[in-house]
């Protein structure tokens, strides 16, 4: 009887052996494997392209928030310099009042958000290195990434690389639609069925 995958199981072994298996290359035992050049390169590209995958989208088990007051300034001393969390890959939305949220001017400079306020409350996507977060669309799609990047290192076939870009996008936006479902209602309304998904700001869109 076939056992189902659950993300508990994967490893980035795992992920990687799916990436070799799609480039018609021999498995690996484990990516710290000194003695196995697969090993070797797996090891060297999987963090880099994690983290490009993590970027492309605001996935819901990668999303996080954060609160800083600071009185530190910038060199200029015109804006309160905020310390980025040191896991974030990006900040996307930074407010001055958590329930409001109303947006408020402010830019990235380095680890540090500068804006005019003491406090701010800032929205962003953190670095996620636990498999067992992703979800099973999401490993994916990372596999379908570490194959194309892996593609020409390992087969020299560029027609190859071309097919698993095509697979990552595809796996991609499987992966992204799925997870841009999660945290929507089905709201039934006069015999009709509404689907509305609440944004960060407790609104309809």
């Amino acid at each position: 009887m076939a056992t189902q995958l659950t993300t508990s199981m994967i490893s980035e072994t795992a992920i990687c052996n799916m990436a070799l298996a799609w480039l018609g290359q021999n498995q690996i035992t484990s990516l710290d494997d000194p003695a196995d050049p697969l090993s070797e390169v797996c090891r060297n590209t999987y963090p880099f392209v994690r983290d490009a995958v993590l970027e492309e989208r605001m996935w819901t088990f990668a999303t996080a928030r954060a609160v800083s007051t600071t009185a530190e300034r910038d060199e200029w001393d015109t804006l309160y310099r905020h310390h980025v969390p040191i896991d974030w890959l990006s900040v996307y939305r930074v407010y001055a009042n958590a329930n409001t949220q109303q947006n408020i001017d402010w830019q990235k400079e380095d680890k540090y958000v500068l804006a005019d306020n003491e406090t701010v409350y800032m929205w962003g996507l953190k670095r996620i290195v636990d498999t067992g977060q992703f979800s099973n669309l999401f490993v994916q799609a990372l596999a379908a990434r570490m194959a194309a990047d892996l593609a020409i290192a390992l087969t020299q076939d560029r027609m190859m690389q071309a097919d698993m870009w095509q697979l990552y996008q595809a796996k991609l936006t499987e992966a992204a639609s799925r997870d841009g479902a999660q945290g929507r209602n089905d709201i039934i309304k006069t015999g009709n069925l509404i689907t509305g998904r609440y944004s960060n700001g407790g609104s309809l869109r």
